[in-house]
């Protein structure tokens, strides 16, 4: 859904993102947002789009967005557990059957300081995913409920003031414009995932198709995109390797968040658990080798049996031991185990 590509990435710290999201709900209300989300669908991009006139589909598509968003928990995933989180997110496959108790809440926000995915354009820049928006959508319809996720990248600002500077503004107003009419990040994809859906439909070609309500609806390129997201979400589940703290707002921001009808709970921080090991860690291996880093070893994910006579599934972070010195930089491996044992006396899900 996007035009714009990013040049340089500033990611805000966890404290700036209710800022953040306020200032995107702010935009999704705005006559720029309504503009280029018409264009979009009239030119037929982007996964999901209502049938009928384009300026009404914009309309509804904001509004549904704009619920979700100001609603959302914020969710920040540190740079220095980011690539725990895409290793885990390669092993998922296309394994989804995603139910609201998956979720570390129904209606979210989260932010990744390194992008979560990229695309190349057709112009050859480069596009890159940063955050991802969840929770219920007005536009479509299922017995069994569901959650939408959209999808943002990086707004090119250097790319929107080239083009006002080329039809003539001078460029200390084309600079003004440009972020005046655009917020840090622009609506890129979208993804529509039935409660317990493990099937995606993917379109062969672009322009979409129609939607099967029934079917996890996403692109090529989305999928992706969604494992990343599907492995952030486990990892805000407790385990040994990550820790989860809380950024209180501060009182300014929560009230005025709280007028504008935002959520005002606190920012919740995803990163790599710098607490010592419940036991010494070894700190030289038999041959005599000093380990001057502090690593993961063997942390796997493992879809856990729960429930009556442990009948159901869901994705468990599994942690393995730390090893290296306590205060010694850490270093992130790239191998993630997955682990998907049917529950005892079941056979594999399909």
């Amino acid at each position: 859904m996007a035009e714009h590509t990013d040049t340089a990435w500033c990611p805000p710290e966890p404290r700036e993102l209710p800022a953040l999201r306020e200032h995107l709900a702010e935009y999704l209300t705005s006559f720029a947002a309504h503009l280029f989300t018409s264009a979009v669908i009239r030119e037929r991009r982007g996964t999901l789009r209502p049938i009928g006139d384009p300026d009404r589909g914009a309309e509804v598509m904001l509004a549904d967005e704009y619920q979700r968003l100001h609603q959302a928990q914020l969710f920040y995933v540190t740079s220095d557990i980011t690539p725990l989180v895409h290793h885990a997110a390669r092993n998922l496959q296309d394994r989804w059957d995603i139910e609201p108790q998956d979720l570390p809440a129904l209606t979210g926000f989260m932010l990744f300081p390194e992008p979560l995915g990229t695309y190349v354009r057709e112009d050859g820049k480069t596009v890159s995913i940063v955050a991802v928006s969840w929770g219920e959508t007005s536009l479509i319809s299922h017995p069994d409920g569901g959650i939408w996720l959209t999808f943002w990248s990086i707004t090119d600002f250097a790319a929107v003031i080239a083009k006002f500077r080329a039809v003539g503004f001078p460029a200390a107003e084309a600079t003004r414009l440009a972020h005046a009419q655009n917020a840090e990040l622009t609506w890129d994809n979208e993804i529509y995932m039935p409660w317990g859906a493990s099937e995606a439909v993917v379109p062969d070609e672009p322009g979409g198709r129609p939607l099967d309500p029934t079917k996890l609806a996403a692109a090529k390129t989305t999928i992706d995109w969604m494992r990343v997201v599907h492995a952030g979400w486990i990892f805000c589940q407790p385990n040994g390797f990550t820790e989860v703290t809380e950024e209180h707002l501060p009182r300014t921001l929560r009230k005025r968040s709280a007028r504008a009808g935002h959520s005002t709970d606190p920012v919740r921080v995803l990163s790599v658990s710098q607490k010592a090991p419940s036991r010494p860690a070894r700190t030289s291996e038999p041959s005599g080798r000093t380990v001057g880093v502090r690593f993961p070893v063997a942390p796997f994910l493992r879809r856990q049996a729960y429930g009556p006579n442990h009948s159901l599934r869901r994705w468990k972070v599994v942690s393995g031991h730390w090893r290296g010195p306590a205060d010694a930089p850490v270093r992130i491996g790239k191998k993630v185990n997955l682990i998907d044992a049917p529950p005892p006396g079941t056979g594999r899900k399909s």
